[in-house]
């Protein structure tokens, strides 16, 4: 079975996902990036393959969400950076 990578970034102004080569339009959340990352993967990957949605941390490098709890805050760290995402990181 082949995976199919989706990652979710971190951009000036909130959060973006790259899918098959393809950067979307930023998110002012986290989650709304999410949630927009996996109906578009879910319109386009192949039935026959793994969706793998990934997140960068600020060093570049690539994590895999985990479970449900990962999904709505950066690297699963609860809302505090996801609170910040739509204010630039701003408190």
């Amino acid at each position: 079975m082949t995976e199919t990578y989706c990652d979710i970034i971190p951009q000036a102004a909130g959060w973006a996902f790259v899918f098959e080569g393809r950067q979307s339009a930023v998110y002012p959340t986290y989650r709304m990036a999410v949630e927009a990352a996996r109906h578009c993967s879910e319109k386009l990957a192949s039935k026959s393959g793994k969706l793998v949605l990934r997140q960068q941390d600020l060093r570049g490098r690539m994590h895999e969400v985990q479970g449900r709890s990962d999904i709505w805050s950066p690297l699963g760290r609860g809302s505090s950076m996801s609170a910040h995402a739509g204010t630039g990181g701003q408190a």
